[in-house]
């Protein structure tokens, strides 16, 4: 609809459907869903996930969420580990990462990922990099947000997406979580 119109950083926004005047102009949109993201993080003021990682890195958690998990329970699920992972300062390991840091977003890799891939050095990558990434890698849905800033709890660790179930499957270590991706690719063959 816009003329000019310039993207607008994952960070700036968070992903709805928005709804203003065809008579207002993109920087009107701009200012709109700015301050519709300012107004969102103020119902979490004292947030203790918040307070503890900030705002910007919280963005970029849903980020990683976002594109790794299939619905509501897999988002709390998924949201668990990380937040686990990160209190034990254990790499997040989040595919989705990868695959960011090798397509940068620019197109869909049709392919799976391989040991290869794990070891691809980008910013953005989680199994060579510690912590939180640096950047987003997608925008964010106000759901995966909410559900993040709940801090859900697990003893999960570690989880693969099963193909043949069409799930996630979370363990609680490194050797349960093995012995059930060894199962699965026994299936697969």
């Amino acid at each position: 609809y816009y003329e000019e119109i310039n993207d607008i950083p994952y960070n700036e926004l968070i992903a709805n459907t928005y709804l203003i005047d065809s008579s207002k102009s993109f920087n009107d949109f701009k200012l709109f869903i700015y301050n519709y993201k300012k107004n969102f993080f103020n119902e979490f003021v004292n947030n203790q996930l918040i307070n503890k990682y900030g705002i910007n890195n919280i963005l970029i958690l849903s980020s990683l969420i976002e594109k790794e998990a299939k619905d509501k329970s897999d988002k709390s699920l998924i949201s668990s580990v990380i937040l686990n992972r990160l209190n034990k300062n254990m790499k997040l390991q989040i595919d989705a990462s990868v695959i960011a840091s090798i397509t940068e977003g620019k197109y869909k890799l049709d392919r799976p990922l391989n040991i290869k891939d794990l070891k691809y050095i980008h910013p953005l990558n989680t199994y060579i990099n510690d912590g939180i990434p640096s950047e987003m890698i997608c925008y964010v849905g106000e759901e995966t947000i909410r559900i993040l800033l709940e801090n859900p709890k697990s003893d999960y660790l570690f989880y693969f997406y099963n193909i043949l179930e069409k799930k996630h499957i979370f363990s609680k270590n490194f050797t349960e979580h093995r012995k059930r991706l060894n199962e699965y690719r026994k299936k697969i063959k």
